[in-house]
């Protein structure tokens, strides 16, 4: 079948292939800060000619400019392609009650500076946002950044349309606030925000070339959250409720979560859960830390223990083997420490198959690792938040 053919059948217009063409060098160049059009013709598999062409019109509109090359017509292949320098600096923050964090990046997305973390102590919103200002402050003085806007990863339940945070686990308050309305009253920037474990898939996506398939990140630690890759994009949910995989129902146990329920994943494989058992057992209270240490030694409560939260884990997990069938799946967050064995315990009970007696999932299709993204990656990550609201704008034209 012809390449025309083969474009009808899937109802693509030439206006439809020149917009995924266009995104397509845009993704290129964002992911590898700028290439020449000869590497632009490589990767994207179109002649020069048209490379040319598309570069033309990516520069006319103001999202790129080539530099180091007084030519551009047909069959030139100089110049050094890059993202316009007209696009602002960002700012990138994570924000929960516990701790703020904030590096800054360029219009390519580079870091301009080392990140930046504070622990903090908040007894409201507005406390909050004034950490958070302060250390926006530091951040652009630290990095010379004047022109900026902002990313923000939010811990909790966000609406990312009005940018309230809806439900913050773990802060001393419980109704929600507007704090990009808030921020944007105090700093006069633009903002775009969304959940801390979207910060996580997104630098997945665009830091370590995981988006050609779709995968999952679970963040581990005072509670737990998760994200889902699907056809390279996010998937949000309708009501900004994807992800919330700690309130999956694991069995009655008696124990409500912070959310009002009962048997959530969350109080069985968060740390606070796995703390308040081991002290239930022993009958004196014990620091994640403390329980870390004598897990390591070997110490047979602080085993089970981790080890069934371990398991927990693992069956939340098959769930998703066997209605999403998302074969790639990153671990995240502080019960990663843990190690080898906390994670060969998930990973069996998620490959496991009760249905086709003596075979498994094959490792080469599943796929659970620890995430392999650094501090700063991370926190990268939610800056891409502002790219893919460029490219889809440029799909809305």
């Amino acid at each position: 079948m012809s390449e025309q053919n083969v474009n009808r059948s899937l109802g693509m217009t030439h206006q439809d292939i020149r917009e995924m063409n266009r995104k397509l060098v845009l993704k290129l160049l964002y992911r590898h800060k700028g290439l020449p059009k000869s590497r632009l013709s490589r990767f994207t598999g179109l002649s020069i000619p048209a490379v040319t062409k598309i570069v033309n019109d990516l520069e006319a509109s103001g999202h790129v400019e080539v530099l180091s090359g007084t030519h551009q017509g047909r069959g030139n292949h100089q110049g050094m392609v890059k993202i316009t320098q007209q696009i602002p600096n960002t700012i990138c923050l994570n924000v929960s009650p516990l701790f703020v964090s904030a590096i800054a990046l360029d219009n390519h997305m580079s870091p301009l500076c080392d990140l930046h973390q504070r622990d903090i102590q908040t007894d409201s919103p507005e406390d909050l946002v004034e950490q958070i200002i302060q250390l926006i402050v530091e951040i652009s003085a630290s990095a010379g950044v004047e022109n900026y806007r902002l990313a923000l990863a939010v811990h909790g339940q966000v609406d990312i349309k009005s940018g309230a945070s809806l439900r913050m686990p773990h802060a001393s308050w419980q109704h929600d606030f507007e704090l990009k309305y808030i921020l944007q009253t105090r700093l006069k920037v633009e903002i775009l925000l969304d959940n801390d474990c979207v910060m996580l898939a997104l630098a997945e996506k665009w830091l370590h070339d995981n988006n050609d398939r779709d995968f999952c990140v679970l963040n581990i630690g005072e509670g737990i959250g998760s994200s889902f890759l699907i056809n390279g994009d996010i998937y949000r949910g309708p009501h900004f409720g994807s992800g919330q995989i700690g309130h999956t129902f694991v069995g009655a146990n008696g124990l409500i979560c912070g959310c009002g329920r009962e048997g959530c994943l969350e109080t069985e494989a968060s740390i606070p859960a796995m703390c308040l058992r081991y002290s239930g057992m022993k009958g004196v209270k014990v620091t994640f830390s403390q329980l870390v240490q004598l897990y390591e030694q070997g110490e047979p409560d602080a085993v089970e223990v981790v080890l069934r939260a371990a398991k927990f884990i693992g069956l939340t997990l098959y769930n998703f083997l066997v209605t999403l069938d998302i074969n790639k799946i990153f671990l995240y967050g502080e019960t990663c420490c843990l190690g080898e064995r906390w994670l060969s315990t998930i990973v069996r009970e998620t490959l496991s198959n009760p249905f086709e007696s003596g075979l498994h999932w094959e490792q080469e299709v599943t796929s659970i690792s620890f995430g392999a993204l650094t501090e700063a990656q991370k926190l990268e990550g939610i800056g891409y938040l502002w790219v893919e609201n460029e490219l889809n704008k440029m799909s809305t034209r």
